[in-house]
């Protein structure tokens, strides 16, 4: 008979829970979430929006996966030594990533990686978001593509030449593959291991990029 699988508890494995919200905070049921890297079944958000992943190796970079018909289809990157934090995350619909391309003078290629980044002050365990940070700057150094940064409300400006009080960016159309992204912040680098790939501090952040997906980072930086 085979083995149970693991649950949520079980302190041989790791496991990352949390939800899925609209851009205006309803929940999103149907999300499917998988490890693509791993032999764990895919598990689907309720209808709070609520999902959960056990049976994680500990104490390792993995990424998930995250698809519904309605929004763009993301990979989360992040180390399982963070399995204590639960993930709430935002579904981001198809106009988001459009109006950033239509901003930017550039047509999405579906065969090509897309980058989000969002650079705030520290965990909101209580509810409520933290500080998010201006001035920071971005250098996508591998594979080369130009860093965009978005406006107050979140959208890309090709004027900006720096975050703006939404402490939003990305790049787009980028070539697969295993990137990496340096952010320096007015108060210093970005430096924090606990919401991507893990890394040592004064490394840009590892992030992974993969055909079809926006691939979306969380990136602790200090305040000025």
């Amino acid at each position: 008979m085979p083995a149970a699988p693991p649950e949520c508890g079980d302190a041989d494995f790791a496991c990352f829970r949390g939800s899925f919200r609209t851009l205006v905070s309803e929940p999103v049921e149907g999300m499917e979430l998988c490890a693509p890297e791993l032999e764990l079944d895919c598990v689907t958000t309720d209808a709070e929006g609520a999902w959960q992943l056990p049976g994680l190796p500990k104490d390792s970079d993995v990424f998930l996966t995250a698809e519904h018909p309605d929004y763009v289809a993301t990979l989360f990157p992040q180390n399982t030594s963070m399995d204590w934090y639960a993930w709430h995350k935002v579904a981001v619909p198809p106009f988001v990533l459009e109006t950033h391309a239509e901003r930017m003078g550039e047509v999405l290629d579906p065969d090509r990686a897309q980058l989000l980044f969002l650079v705030w002050e520290g965990l909101n365990i209580d509810g409520v978001d933290t500080e998010r940070i201006e001035g920071v700057l971005g250098d996508l150094l591998a594979p080369d593509g130009d860093v965009f940064y978005a406006d107050a409300i979140g959208l890309a400006s090709a004027s900006a030449t720096a975050t703006t009080s939404s402490g939003s960016g990305g790049a787009l159309n980028v070539e697969p593959g295993e990137g990496a992204l340096r952010l320096e912040a007015p108060g210093g680098p970005c430096v924090d291991q606990s919401f991507s790939w893990a890394f040592e501090p004064g490394d840009p952040v590892p992030v992974p990029l993969r055909a079809g997906f926006a691939t979306a980072i969380d990136v602790l930086c200090p305040l000025p």
